[in-house]
């Protein structure tokens, strides 16, 4: 199964540094490519040792205002579709164990009506997250006003609420996705982008890769839980909770694996060499 990593390094560069180095160390594949689609972060050249990660700049910034995550994964997958399966996977995740990605490309050849296996969410402390339940729905509170054109006036508001199906899909810090023609033309004509319906009988918004798995379901496709698990962090790019809790654990880790890629022995990461803390 020849697979593609895409990865989105919003301004999250020192975490993007555990993942490559973790990920280099843990698999070691012929038919695996890893991209990093890089929204104008400025600190790149801490990732100059991993030579075979192809770096692309997405055309974004870290100061866009709309969530982007979903439409760069689509034009990295519509730019590239010469591969049986990719891997979505979120900068602030740290493999653990090898031949994680080789367990999960064998639980999604296993089963056909499967177009994803997701990854067991670790935390830095060692729990596990359980997978998300179908019974939570928090409510959002919508105010809406509309103009046709930039010089008409804007529309008397409306409001409406909206159910947040924050749980109800596959979730996209590590997910492996099968190529396949149902997949290519959701992400073609849908995209992979939130996305909110307005109803009567209740609006629903979902997250990133939310709709694709509502799509995919009208085909009888279902995602599945991996044995294997990885490490997320979660949030870093755009929440201060925890910060420098998370940047802590996360130059741990970063300690453990070498400092350049194809380095036999371990040894200190850049970070930690260096004393280099990041919050952000």
């Amino acid at each position: 199964m020849r697979i593609c990593v895409l990865t989105v390094n919003h301004g999250t560069t020192p975490y993007a540094e555990l993942l490559l180095a973790s990920l280099l160390h843990h698999h070691d594949r012929e038919d695996l490519d890893i991209v990093l689609l890089d929204n104008a972060s400025t600190d790149l050249d801490r990732l100059s040792r991993f030579e075979s990660v192809e770096v692309v700049q997405t055309g974004y910034t870290t100061s866009h205002t709309l969530t982007t995550h979903g439409e760069i994964l689509r034009d990295a997958v519509l730019a590239r579709p010469d591969y049986d399966a990719y891997l979505f996977v979120d900068c602030d995740v740290c493999f653990v164990a090898d031949g994680t990605i080789d367990t999960m490309a064998a639980e999604l050849a296993a089963d056909p009506a499967a177009f994803a296996v997701q990854a067991r969410w670790l935390t830095p402390d060692g729990g596990e997250l359980p997978p998300s339940g179908e019974d939570f729905h928090p409510i959002s509170y919508v105010r809406e006003s509309v103009r046709r054109s930039p010089d008409a006036e804007w529309s008397n508001p409306i409001e409406y609420s909206l159910e947040l199906q924050l749980t109800d899909r596959v979730h996209p810090f590590c997910a492996l996705l099968r190529n396949d023609d149902v997949f290519r033309r959701t992400v073609e004509v849908i995209g992979l982008s939130p996305a909110a319906v307005q109803a009567e009988r209740g609006g629903k918004w979902w997250d990133t890769l939310g709709l694709l798995t509502q799509v995919m379901k009208t085909h009888g496709r279902h995602w599945n839980l991996s044995a294997h698990g990885v490490i997320h962090f979660g949030n870093v790019s755009w929440s201060s909770d925890r910060a420098a809790e998370k940047a802590a654990a996360r130059d741990r880790l970063l300690a453990t694996y070498p400092t350049q890629a194809g380095s036999p022995e371990a040894g200190l990461g850049e970070a930690a060499r260096e004393g280099v803390g990041d919050d952000q």
